[in-house]
């Protein structure tokens, strides 16, 4: 799934998505690592693997969709 595919079929999600990308920041930045779309992918897969019943794990897949797609357009290889 796509990232703007998931954004198109459901607008509802974006604002858990921002939260989501906002909470990895600080967190990242919190450990002294430099915040790039690398580092950031890395906690939040660890945190996609710590997720209980409880948590949205759509809204977080989606947010990794996000950096991804953004990796790929942006980034430098």
């Amino acid at each position: 799934m796509k990232s703007e595919d998931t954004l198109d079929w459901y607008p509802a999600q974006l604002p858990p998505v921002k939260i989501i990308l906002g909470n990895a920041v600080l967190e990242v930045g919190k450990t002294g690592r430099p915040i790039n779309t690398r580092t950031l992918l890395e906690y939040l897969h660890v945190t996609q693997n710590k997720q209980t019943g409880k948590d949205n794990k759509i809204a977080m897949q989606t947010a990794i969709d996000v950096l991804r797609d953004n990796q790929k357009v942006n980034g430098r290889l």
